[in-house]
């Protein structure tokens, strides 16, 4: 008896864990694999992602999705269904589309190791796949030894670190944050309210001193591939070329030139748990400006904590 109140579920691993295995709950196959995997594996201690962003920086190659990955031995595991079911799930993927999340933490394959279940077999086939899946993925993690996964807020995931590179998976809730704990001010409870492109003032005297961060959304592709803008006001801002460049443009106003003010960017996105985070995206500086359109190139993948 709970006497009428209804139990609410806090604890954060919990959350993620509904929440990322669920992400494969429309296609049977994956789901049945992944969860299969997960539970074989008996190991809470080892970070784990589902539908992971992936693209081949070798050959241009187009993303497409691991099924199921695990960041800290870069092994992941990827279901081959028969042709007709592929095809539906490419149509799946086009209809769900990339996330902003997606995209800011997609991955390269330098070093990926992929494991593939051919769902196709028999059961007694694809249960032996998902056995040896499951070896190896225990092999690896004897043989790395990664850190025990844990799931920090960014207060204390940066507490010890000097700088923050584009490659951390821990994200900021609000802008207020974001500045307080990378740049040691003292903002106090404006939250996203605080304008998105300024400077700290805790640059003065710095080696940051001139440059600005910038907290903006970013702009999505719907499934016609029509560019969806970030904002009511026309904002269409796009990281594109892997995130080496962004693009600033407004479809409802005429934009001026940026002048040579480097950005410091963390974009806008919504975590697989529904809440609104920024992340750290690189150092930019403007490349050029065609009357329409700010163009800024990556000069920088990390950034020193002040």
């Amino acid at each position: 008896m709970n006497n009428g109140q209804e139990k609410i579920i806090k604890d954060p691993k919990i959350i993620y864990l509904i929440k990322t295995l669920s992400r494969t709950k429309r296609k049977d196959y994956e789901n049945y694999v992944v969860n299969s995997i997960w539970n074989k594996l008996n190991n809470d201690e080892i970070e784990v992602i589902t539908q992971q962003y992936i693209f081949n920086p070798k050959d241009d190659r187009k993303h497409y999705f691991i099924d199921l990955y695990f960041p800290s031995i870069n092994v992941g595991i990827e279901c081959d269904e028969a042709h007709h079911l592929n095809e539906e799930n490419k149509k799946s993927d086009k209809i769900r589309e990339v996330s902003i999340f997606d995209a800011l933490y997609q991955i390269n394959n330098i070093g990926y190791i992929a494991k593939h279940i051919d769902v196709t077999k028999s059961y007694n086939d694809i249960k032996a796949q998902i056995d040896e899946a499951v070896a190896f993925i225990k092999q690896k993690i004897n043989e790395l030894k990664p850190p025990k996964w844990q799931i920090l807020e960014a207060e204390n995931y940066y507490k010890e670190k000097k700088i923050i590179t584009i490659t951390d998976r821990i994200g900021f809730n609000t802008i207020d944050e974001t500045c307080n704990i990378l740049f040691s001010t003292n903002y106090q409870g404006s939250g996203g309210a605080r304008q998105s492109y300024f400077s700290p003032n805790t640059f003065r005297g710095s080696k940051y001193e001139g440059y600005k961060v910038w907290f903006p959304k970013l702009a999505i592709m719907d499934e016609n591939g029509k560019l969806i803008a970030a904002t009511d006001s026309g904002w269409n801002n796009q990281l594109i070329n892997n995130g080496k460049e962004f693009i600033e443009k407004n479809d409802k106003k005429e934009i001026g030139n940026a002048g040579n003010i480097k950005r410091i960017i963390f974009a806008k996105y919504k975590d697989p748990l529904g809440s609104n985070k920024y992340k750290f995206i690189g150092i930019f500086e403007p490349s050029k400006f065609d009357g329409q359109n700010r163009y800024y190139k990556r000069i920088e993948e990390e950034l020193k904590l002040l």
